[in-house]
């Protein structure tokens, strides 16, 4: 089942997303978007191999790789669990772990950022967009404790700053369920789910022979490569 923009932005309610920030007909009327849809719709009338397809197939493997990840690295910062990161900061009154888990999270962010453009495609655009802006609606917060947002939508974390601050004050920016890295967390499981679906329509796409095109692929991927 496909995520549509109504579906996506009830889930997000709940979890205090900005998620109408920009909708799917925002991206639709961009014109960068209109030059994509023409690019993608000349592509597809235009190549008669499974090469578009097994591009986009990888593409998919690849964001759906990433936002696992981001979606796991936030779960764990979002401090849900019992006895969590910040609990056991508190005890010992080092923030080292959290911090080793915020760059984790923060590398994981950027790479789907990343792949989400080279994916391309207006619902990877669309959550492209909602991903930047869960940042740059805590900017303040954030960058008091060293995160701190580029203009290309990437994260940047400040150690020095971060090691200043206390658990306390990383728990309440970072942590609980509408902290950043619980909405980050949600957004990354939507973009993980969207592109596990696409990896398998891709894969299950059928050329005029009747075998798909990933079939056609492996079957002669010699004559292929040259």
């Amino acid at each position: 089942m496909r995520i549509t923009t109504q579906m996506l932005a009830n889930s997000a309610a709940k979890s205090g997303i900005p998620i109408q920030r920009t909708s799917l007909l925002d991206i639709i009327n961009n014109k960068s978007s209109q030059n994509l849809l023409g690019t993608i719709g000349k592509s597809m009338n235009t190549t008669s191999t499974g090469a578009t397809d097994i591009l986009r197939k990888n593409n998919y493997a690849k964001l759906e790789d990433l936002s696992e990840k981001l979606s796991q690295s936030a779960s764990k910062l979002a401090g849900s669990d019992k006895d969590s990161i910040y609990d056991k900061a508190k005890e010992s009154g080092d923030t080292t772990d959290i911090l080793s888990d915020v760059n984790k999270m923060v590398e994981a962010y950027n790479a789907t950022m990343k792949q989400l453009k080279t994916t391309g495609g207006i619902m990877n655009e669309f959550y492209q967009q909602q991903l930047k802006n869960i940042p740059a609606g805590s900017k303040e917060s954030l960058e008091s404790i060293g995160i701190s947002q580029a203009k290309d939508g990437s994260l940047i974390v400040d150690e020095k700053v971060f090691r200043n601050a206390d658990a306390d004050t990383l728990q309440k920016v970072l942590g609980g369920e509408n902290g950043i890295a619980s909405k980050i967390g949600f957004l990354g499981e939507h973009i993980n789910k969207n592109a596990s679906e696409n990896v398998v329509s891709a894969s299950n796409r059928y050329g005029s022979n009747g075998a798909t095109y990933m079939e056609a692929f492996e079957a002669n991927k010699y004559n292929f490569f040259g």
